[in-house]
């Protein structure tokens, strides 16, 4: 049992002197430690799921009512999708894709300039987040933009993405306000 003991001892010490070398690494390096949880959030999804949407065909969702999303934006203040009589225009954005860089720009002058409907809401859920691509964490690339649109984080699988059949990025859903499908356009 004193084997034990002294071999359990030393590797408790070699762990602690690993994260001892981590952290000097970092700090040679002149980078913090990233916090891994950052760009993602924990939303709750009710209802059926939306089918895969499949670019350039009919969206065979339409018609059909989209789940209930509730999340939080990166601040933590609540975001829902519901159904609560407002139609809403939903924006799916990844902060790597070429494309979602080129739209919110637009989308967000757009907004600046009065052309959204005032019983029209447009929602946004960062998606596919990636601590290694370009613009993350999303919640900086957004705010550098000057992003106005609530934001939904979606967690590290995708599951609101998921749950709306996003084909790819960006990915648009248009919701009557009884959260029925209007209509999807993916890129």
């Amino acid at each position: 049992e004193t084997k034990n003991n002294s071999t359990l001892c030393w590797i408790l010490g070699g762990i602690d002197d690993l994260g001892l070398i981590v952290d000097l690494a970092w700090s040679i390096a002149g980078e913090e430690p990233v916090d891994e949880s950052l760009g993602y959030g924990d939303p709750t999804v009710t209802g059926d799921p939306l089918p895969v949407y499949a670019a350039g065909q009919e969206d065979v969702s339409v018609g059909l009512t989209a789940p209930t999303v509730e999340g939080a934006d990166w601040e933590g203040n609540p975001v829902t999708i519901e159904p609560n009589g407002t139609p809403k225009i939903i924006a799916f954005l990844a902060h790597w894709c070429p494309h979602c860089q080129a739209d919110v720009p637009v989308i967000q002058q757009w907004i600046n300039d009065g052309n959204l409907p005032d019983d029209v809401e447009v929602i946004s859920v960062a998606t596919a987040t990636d601590r290694l691509r370009p613009n993350w964490p999303p919640q900086d690339w957004l705010e550098e933009e000057g992003w106005t649109a609530p934001v939904i984080m979606d967690d590290q699988i995708g599951t609101v993405a998921g749950n709306y059949g996003m084909s790819g990025t960006p990915f648009y859903v248009v919701l009557d306000g009884q959260n029925t499908n209007m209509g999807r356009v993916s890129g």
